[in-house]
């Protein structure tokens, strides 16, 4: 006889060896026992969790001759005619291939007919969202008036996809992505069986590769005992799927956290010359990440990570080199290239670029000063160079006399002058706020009334307002920087105040740090950038930092 793989020689025959689905294994078989056969199921879930597998025990199940609590018997003439393929009352469909209205004609043209050998004839059709429109509106039209010898069972991984129409008339079951230790345990007894040693680590590799689909650990078991080795470790994982190891992965964050760009581009240098895979690899760096985010925002990582003693303790020294934005940056930043690797005949050329962003922090959002502040103090601390230079805006093509004008000044920065020491903002109050106050809570603006209360607002500038909260007020202050509040209490100043000013919401600490503005100088700065810009006929945009 051929070989036969794994995961099909290990496909469960009764309903309690299918692993982790015990709440549509209960429902299942409690209907099959009392009778209460429905005409339409449809099974959701992710990849290798089950769902053909179950349609399969269940298509048994209710035509078995000698069933057994619910469980087919595998035994009778019926059950071995359905696990050979050989009966044609049990038909399965693979939707993804046969997503045509004429395919589903051809179904509701045959189920007018009784079955030939068993109870009913059930039919199993796979990768249901596939279907055409045309094909869903053919399907309805039978499961809206089934016979009632026919039983349709339908698996998806994307059940959003479905019209409801089609799902209001299945009975629907929802199949749990496989935990990591129903899958070491099932792997064990598979290697035990097969006469193969597997090791505990190699054997959660395997299940935190596989990512819930229990078909997918199993396959890459039969690809390790492949290696016709007695006993599989951790490292024979590694090398049968091409993917590097936590070692090598720790080291590469290690060299991120210095910025040693020569020591980055080296190990990927054997990342890429030891045949590995780059995007695999990209998403095990996410979730290394991910896992020094835990650590540095958690007191107790080890209650939510899998992961070993020495690994853990090794995460939990790396993260101290980060600052949580910075994490959070970084698994944005990877991300993003892992989802463009998808596309990308150079990935390695994308994963060094990448790379070399993240020791430069261009992966920081330039609009996030906080984020800005710990990426500059993360150089000082490293004793990393510090640019000066600041890149210029990305413009419209211009003709070369303007440009030859425009290299000269063509946007201008007004200086924050600010005294030394601290002190405070020029905090005079505006005499309109109270007015304001009552327009809101005469006009039904209850919501910015309430949590304006006991404010006031002070000038900030010339063209700047704080609106000055009291301390720990974080809630309230969350609710008036809304964007659409912001804009109306901009709107309604300046009606008030006869020019435009920025609204900044903030707590009494805030407007203790907040530098004060020499105006004199800024104006005569203004003055002169004005001229200049007259006299060499070029627009000058003003940004008030």
């Amino acid at each position: 006889m051929s070989y036969i793989a794994l995961y099909r020689k290990w496909r469960p025959l009764v309903f309690e060896d299918v692993v982790e689905q015990q709440h549509v294994v209960k429902t299942l078989k409690n209907s099959i026992v009392k009778d209460r056969i429905a005409h339409a199921y449809l099974f959701c879930g992710t990849r290798g969790t089950g769902k053909t597998t179950m349609a399969k025990i269940f298509a048994r199940a209710i035509n078995c001759l000698n069933p057994n609590d619910g469980d087919p018997c595998n035994e009778c003439e019926i059950c071995r005619e359905i696990l050979s393929g050989s009966i044609l009352d049990v038909i399965e469909i693979d939707a993804a291939s046969n997503n045509s209205v004429d395919n589903i004609r051809e179904i509701r043209d045959e189920v007018i007919y009784a079955p030939s050998r068993s109870k009913y004839k059930v039919y199993i059709i796979d990768e249901v969202h596939m279907l055409s429109t045309g094909a869903f509106n053919a399907l309805l039209k039978t499961l809206e008036e089934p016979p009632a010898h026919v039983v349709f069972i339908l698996a998806t991984t994307e059940p959003h996809k479905l019209p409801a129409t089609i799902l209001s008339r299945c009975q629907r079951f929802d199949f749990r992505r496989i935990t990591t230790d129903s899958m070491v345990g099932r792997l064990e007894r598979i290697s035990q069986e097969s006469g193969v040693n597997l090791k505990k680590d190699a054997a959660r590799r395997i299940a935190g590769m596989a990512d819930g689909a229990l078909r997918d650990a199993i396959s890459i078991l039969d690809q390790c005992i492949s290696l016709g080795k007695k006993e599989i470790e951790y490292n024979d994982v590694l090398s049968v799927t091409g993917i590097a190891n936590e070692t090598f992965v720790s080291g590469l964050v290690d060299a991120l956290v210095i910025k040693d760009v020569n020591k980055i581009l080296g190990l990927i240098d054997r990342l890429n010359s030891e045949g590995k895979d780059i995007p695999h690899f990209v998403s095990d760096f996410v979730i290394y990440f991910r896992n020094l985010l835990i650590c540095s925002m958690t007191g107790n990582p080890e209650e939510i990570l899998e992961v070993s003693e020495e690994m853990l303790k090794l995460m939990k020294n790396q993260c101290s080199g980060f600052s949580k934005e910075e994490i959070m940056g970084i698994i944005k930043e990877l991300s993003s290239l892992e989802a463009a690797l998808k596309w990308s005949a150079h990935p390695r050329v994308l994963l060094e670029v990448s790379l070399l962003k993240l020791c430069e922090g261009y992966y920081v959002d330039e609009n996030d000063l906080k984020q800005r502040l710990s990426a500059l103090e993360k150089k000082v601390e490293n004793g990393i160079p510090v640019s000066k230079q600041i890149p210029s805006p990305v413009r419209e093509p211009v003709t070369e006399p303007v440009r030859a004008a425009a290299a000269k000044t063509s946007e201008v920065k007004t200086p924050a002058a600010t005294h030394s020491g601290k002190q405070k903002a020029n905090v005079e109050s505006i005499a309109v706020w109270d007015d304001m106050l009552k327009f809101f809570k005469e006009n039904g603006k209850m919501v910015l009334y309430t949590n304006l209360m006991g404010t006031r607002a002070v000038e900030l500038g010339d063209r700047k307002i704080g609106i000055v909260l009291d301390e720990n007020a974080g809630f309230r202050k969350l609710i008036v920087s809304k964007p659409e509040n912001i804009e109306f209490l901009e709107a309604e100043f300046r009606k008030r105040l006869g020019r435009e000013v920025k609204v900044k919401v903030m707590e009494e600490e805030d407007l203790d740090n907040q530098p004060v503005k020499n105006s004199q100088e800024t104006d005569e700065f203004l003055n002169k950038a004005k001229d200049l810009a007259s006299k060499l006929n070029v627009p000058l945009n003003i940004i008030d930092e």
